[in-house]
């Protein structure tokens, strides 16, 4: 027994031996595997000067002036510098997936007989070198491709292949909004069927004295404190979106055909050190709008859904509240409602404040929680009716630091909203629900000004 147990203990060591042998004896065969990887060409990127793509629908020629990559057939487009220096990377360093045929006869069952594009690559020195890219493999995972001073057929990656083929689409800049979003100090969009709209970031001469949150300032139809987020979210962020989706025409004889000899839309983009940019916007076309920057020729389309801020409204930009004001600008508000007045006061003496309420002192934590009923209104829409009438409800803000007191008044509409009148001019509305919820506030607030113990 003890001795078969041996055998058994035996033929696993052995087994396990045998395994570290396999595994250290593949291993470095493999490190001593030659890299059967075949260079074509090979030379260093400053070297190259100029890149010419021949293809059935285009000649490129790409060159450097200084440091910027242009393309001599095409005018003054401009192109992404990061894809044409990826281009002068892959010819650069060409190398074979495989070796097809060493000395290729027939060059035409390898569609390199009227090969799909060729690719001149000038060097510094004035040499010039050829190749070119035949049809994809069977397998559709790479091209053939020729030396032109060579005999061999190869194949390269499909990537290669169609980076070497492309046309110029492929190396322009799609960007059409160019400006950082953070950078941007106004914007209007202004169109045929809608209202101008007009926002300008505050400045420290415009920033509001009252002391409110918002950094932006609707201008036009109406006078408002922006909406921070709505702004950001609803414009800013979209206009790094705008990209081209093809590129129509670069020189259109007749704008007229895409709509943009008078364009539906206009809307333009201004950042911190004035530079500017005005859309224009056409016709529709399928999912896509057509689009065309001023001062510039080339038209493009453009996806629609990239495009639908063009519809935002002023109200949708524009801050809620009905009039906010930081409390330590106000030195008193006044309520009138139902016949009567309710006064609140903030008397500060030094580092001292004392809170009161119709002449008697009120708690700082309940007086600070109505004034937030208060600033807390918000309006519901814009206003187009013509309103008259007697106020329901109006209070007065008495600031101090030199700003101008206020006056709010609430005047019924109908039988759910008042309209709203800031110094004496309305142009939005609020439900009715919400003063009357502010109102049971104040009478609470009047009947139990002092928080109990």
């Amino acid at each position: 027994m003890k001795l078969y147990r041996n055998a058994i203990v035996l033929v696993l060591v052995l087994a396990v031996l045998g395994g570290v042998y396999y595994f250290i004896s593949t291993n470095k065969k493999n490190e001593e595997k030659k890299d059967d990887t075949v260079t074509i060409f090979e030379t260093e990127k400053d070297k190259i000067s100029e890149i010419n793509i021949v293809t059935q629908g285009s000649n490129l020629v790409f060159y450097k002036d200084g440091d910027t990559w242009k393309e001599k057939t095409s005018g003054n487009v401009k192109l992404v510098q990061s894809k044409i220096d990826s281009l002068v990377y892959d010819v650069s360093n060409i190398k074979a997936e495989q070796v097809v045929e060493e000395k290729a006869k027939d060059l035409k069952q390898y569609g390199l007989e009227t090969p799909k594009s060729i690719v001149n690559v000038k060097l510094t020195d004035g040499k010039i070198k050829t190749f070119y890219v035949g049809d994809q493999t069977p397998s559709k995972t790479a091209y053939y491709f020729k030396d032109k001073d060579k005999e061999a057929v190869y194949t390269i990656y499909s990537s290669k292949g169609e980076t070497l083929s492309s046309s110029l689409e492929n190396f322009r800049d799609r960007t059409l909004v160019a400006l950082k979003p953070e950078e941007i100090t106004s914007f209007t969009i202004e169109g045929k069927n809608r209202e101008r709209i007009v926002v300008k970031a505050k400045t420290e001469t415009t920033n509001d004295q009252t002391g409110a949150l918002s950094t932006w300032d609707v201008i036009e139809p109406y006078k408002k404190d922006g909406d921070n987020q709505n702004i950001n979210e609803m414009v800013l962020s979209k206009l790094p979106e705008i990209t081209v989706k093809d590129f129509v025409e670069d020189k259109p004889d007749d704008l007229g055909k895409y709509g943009l000899s008078s364009p539906s839309y206009v809307i333009q983009v201004t950042d911190k050190n004035n530079n500017s940019v005005k859309l224009l916007l056409g016709d529709s076309k399928d999912d896509a709008i057509y689009l065309k920057v001023e001062g510039s020729d080339p038209v493009y389309t453009v996806d629609a859904k990239k495009l639908e801020f063009k519809d935002v409204t002023a109200f949708m930009l524009a801050e809620k509240f009905a009039y906010i004001v930081n409390i330590d600008k106000v030195d008193k508000f006044v309520i009138n409602h139902e016949g009567r007045q309710s006064t609140f006061e903030i008397i500060r003496k030094g580092d001292k404040t004392e809170y009161k309420v119709n002449g008697k002192e009120a708690s700082e934590d309940l007086f600070k929680k109505f004034y937030q009923e208060v600033i807390g209104l918000t309006v519901d829409g814009v206003n187009v009716q013509k309103v008259e009438g007697t106020p329901a409800v109006s209070y007065t803000f008495y600031h101090n630091g030199g700003i101008e007191d206020v006056k709010m008044e609430y005047v019924s509409m109908d039988d759910r909203n008042y309209a709203v009148f800031k110094n004496g001019k309305s142009e939005f509305y609020i439900k009715k629900k919400k003063v009357e919820k502010m109102l049971e506030a104040l009478k609470n607030f009047e009947q139990n000004p002092v928080k109990k113990e």
